[in-house]
């Protein structure tokens, strides 16, 4: 594009030259220093524009999944003949899905507004690329180095029926996984340093000649808990079943506030390689873990949230929801004599054995979900 705007501006200064020749009087003057004059002086202004500008990127905290983001740059210490010409890229930590947009500012309009919009929810990561200081004419350009970013994310306005119902078993105790129930023994193992006295089976030890300890029981916790799966898949509606599954989770989570349910979600923190489990007892604590789910990113992995799950966390729950675009493996890891529900987001209807599986889409999330029993 510089190359055809320099050929047309050569080709523009050697008819004003040619018509300075043929035709000598005040116009032709006019027109040739004109042709020199403004283009030089507008590549000045754009080279001294390069060290002085200085550009802000701001947009929402967050915005509504149906609605579009207005964002804007500003541009600062521009000289009046420089132009900043840059391209505001959006990306979804979430699906993936790119959008972008032109955008322009000048001295006198410094302020340079845009619009992106999103198909699905999560946070949108914002950035400015291809930013240059460049003169009125094209003639002359010099890329910029914009270090700013920020992050969108986007809320959900989908809710479960009024009269879903959630009811907690009593405490259990879990025959599958150990933990510290002193009336049931899940197996021996040997001794290590720091392992409790009280636990020590002397009359085992005796016989084997070694230290031998009991491992006791697990506790099975009374509350609910909800696990996100954002493992990507290869198939073509992969970023819609990932957005179902997150709203569906956010919409359990308030649903069960609302309720006065206490409850913990969880999911694979991709930056850490870890679990984030959080409770949510109240409002406030379902407004955190929204903000903090929203931020999650999905990419291919071999490692299921239910495997992720059992390597961060040693709790069994009386109620287990995992939201996945598509049938997660481990699940069987989940179970320890508690029910386990699986809402699947990709609408394929599939069975997994003692684990009730629950398909739905995301566009017809609403009616497929009206009520629940988890």
């Amino acid at each position: 594009m510089m190359r055809k705007r320099r050929f047309a501006y050569g080709a523009w200064l050697l008819f004003a030259i040619l018509l300075y020749f043929f035709e000598n009087n005040t116009g032709t003057r006019t027109i040739l220093a004109a042709s020199v004059f403004l283009p030089a002086a507008s590549i000045l202004c754009a080279v001294r524009s390069v060290r002085r500008v200085t550009v802000h990127l701001s947009a929402p905290d967050c915005c509504k999944q149906e609605d579009a983001a207005e964002c804007s740059v500003r541009a600062e210490g521009l000289l009046p003949g420089a132009v900043l010409t840059a391209v505001l890229r959006g990306r979804s930590r979430l699906t993936g899905e790119e959008t972008a947009v032109k955008l322009s500012a000048s001295r006198f309009a410094p302020d340079a507004a845009g619009t992106l919009r999103t198909a699905h929810c999560g946070t949108v990561m914002l950035s400015l690329s291809d930013a240059a200081v460049q003169d009125w004419f094209g003639l002359y350009r010099c890329a910029l180095t914009v270090q700013s970013t920020r992050l969108v994310g986007g809320k959900v306005q989908i809710s479960l029926a009024e009269n879903e119902t959630v009811t907690a078993d009593s405490e259990r105790w879990s025959s599958n996984h150990p933990g510290h129930d002193p009336s049931e023994t899940f197996g021996f193992r040997t001794y290590v340093p720091g392992d409790p006295i009280r636990q020590i089976h002397w009359k085992l030890s005796q016989k084997t000649d070694s230290l031998m300890v009991r491992e006791l029981g697990l506790p099975v916790e009374e509350e609910v808990l909800l696990l996100l799966d954002t493992s990507t898949t290869g198939k073509e509606d992969a970023a819609d079943a990932l957005d179902a599954a997150m709203t569906a989770l956010l919409s359990l989570s308030r649903s069960l506030t609302e309720q006065g349910i206490t409850h913990s979600v969880g999911w694979k923190n991709r930056e850490l390689e870890e679990l984030s489990l959080c409770t949510v007892r109240d409002q406030q604590d379902c407004t955190a873990v929204r903000e903090q789910i929203l931020t999650a990113a999905a990419t291919p992995d071999t490692e299921s949230i239910c495997d992720c799950f059992r390597k961060w966390s040693g709790d069994v729950y009386a109620h287990t929801v995992v939201c996945a675009p598509s049938l997660p493996r481990g699940l069987s890891l989940l179970q320890a004599g508690n029910r386990v529900t699986v809402l699947l987001s990709d609408g394929g209807a599939q069975s997994c054995g003692g684990v009730m599986v629950v398909p739905f889409s995301r566009k017809n999330m609403a009616q497929e979900l009206e009520y629940l029993e988890i």
